[in-house]
């Protein structure tokens, strides 16, 4: 094999990485990100502890999930909500999608996915 032939095979393989990484990216006009779980509580304990509180008003006993994201750059922000996945237990350490311009969209699981309507894109 000559070196132009690899290089050429190389570049085929970075290309279709990344038209392949595209095809799955999220909605980020539509404001979704992907985020990861670091606290599970009560609104009333974890409400303070997020840069954005999406939960209920009043409702200190809502179950709550403070998430953190990345809004480009590298400083990660922090979203707190009572919109959690039906039928999922979130842990911390758990993989999650947020809604950043939207405070009434559930946060989704990557098994929830693109299964609902503005969901993000697959």
């Amino acid at each position: 094999m000559s070196p132009a032939w690899r290089a050429s095979v190389l570049w085929a393989f970075v290309l279709g990485g990344c038209t392949a990484f595209n095809a799955h990216s999220l909605d980020r006009a539509a404001g979704w990100h992907a985020a990861q779980v670091v606290a599970v509580g009560r609104a009333g304990d974890l409400s303070g502890t997020a840069d954005r509180n999406c939960g209920a008003a009043g409702d200190t006993s809502a179950r709550y999930a403070v998430v953190r994201y990345h809004n480009g750059g590298v400083h990660s922000r922090s979203l707190g909500t009572d919109r959690l996945p039906a039928d999922t237990a979130l842990k911390v350490g758990d993989a999650v999608y947020v809604n950043t311009l939207d405070c009434a969209a559930p946060l989704m699981t990557p098994a929830q996915r693109g299964s609902s309507s503005g969901a993000p894109s697959r």
